[in-house]
């Protein structure tokens, strides 16, 4: 079986269905969040702080790649589609975009002072979502609409297009 990469904005409940996607397929999980982490000995705010986005941009390119293509789940950060190095290694892939409106992204994230992109006052957050919307969907093999819904609806979602349509 091909992998399982689940992209969407953060808050949009990447780690949480892919969590639960890996525990229902019995296949092992990367979070390209936890690789970064673990391969730079740093946490991903501290990276932002010390080094900027663009380094982490640059650190989240080289994990990517790294993860498996094969049997296995994959949680992407939300910026993944920053890059179009990244863009284009997701192509031909098995993506699954979780689209979650602005609301349920806000009242997700409105007291999560651990993202720092989403702790930055001086980003628009909105915005942001909007530019990377187009990309997503660009992206994406499948695209679930996550608003209202639970993780196991979600997770069932996904699991009924790959084995409907793959």
């Amino acid at each position: 079986m091909d992998s399982i990469y689940l992209i969407g904005f953060m808050g949009s409940g990447k780690t949480t269905v892919a969590k639960w996607l890996a525990e229902k397929l019995q296949l092992p999980l990367q979070d390209t969040d936890d690789m970064v982490e673990q391969a730079y000995g740093m946490k991903i705010s501290d990276i932002f702080e010390a080094y900027g986005e663009e380094t982490f941009r640059t650190f989240e390119s080289q994990v990517l790649t790294q993860t498996k293509t094969k049997d296995c789940i994959v949680s992407t950060g939300g910026g993944i589609i920053e890059r179009d190095i990244n863009v284009n290694w997701l192509q031909n892939k098995q993506v699954i975009y979780l689209q979650t409106s602005w609301d349920v992204i806000f009242n997700r994230l409105k007291n999560d002072a651990t993202r720092p992109i989403w702790s930055d006052q001086k980003k628009d957050k909105q915005a942001l979502l909007r530019k990377r919307e187009s990309t997503y969907l660009q992206v994406a093999t499948y695209t679930v609409p996550t608003d209202g819904k639970t993780v196991e609806q979600i997770g069932s979602d996904i699991l009924d297009l790959i084995y409907i349509n793959g």
